[in-house]
């Protein structure tokens, strides 16, 4: 698995995550990730276009991300990629962004760090200094 290109994306679970055996009975779970890029111009923020990827999560990590992985949820995905051509029933030539997902986690939907305020030592500090 040499040479193969790697990528990390965070973005939208897009649908849920679902568990599935393979005739040799390999564990696979599939679910997709939304990524819109934001760009500014002028102090304007404005959408991208979305990219969609195809995630999937092999072996013991799969019955995991089926429990874990939910529509609608944020999350970031580190993994073997690679991209598939094919036709649509039209005979348009379209991409399908695929990811082996080799690690995963959900984005706690808002992280709030306490804020402490910084420790001072002054003269009247009653534990001293310490040898170590």
């Amino acid at each position: 698995m040499a040479n193969e290109p790697t990528i990390s994306i965070v973005g939208n679970v897009g649908s849920d995550a679902e568990l599935k055996v393979t005739p040799q009975g390999y564990n696979v779970t599939s679910f997709s990730v939304a990524v819109t890029p934001r760009h500014q111009k002028n102090g304007e923020w404005s959408d991208g276009e979305t990219m969609w990827f195809r995630c999937f999560v092999w072996g013991e990590n799969a019955a995991s991300a089926a429990v874990a992985v939910r529509k609608g949820q944020k999350v970031f995905v580190d993994g073997r990629f690679k991209v598939d051509t094919y036709l649509t029933k039209e005979g348009e030539s379209r991409n399908a962004f695929e990811v082996t997902v080799d690690k995963y986690g959900v984005v706690p939907p808002k992280v709030v760090e306490p804020v402490v305020p910084p420790i001072t030592k002054t003269d009247e500090d009653p534990i001293g200094d310490f040898p170590f």
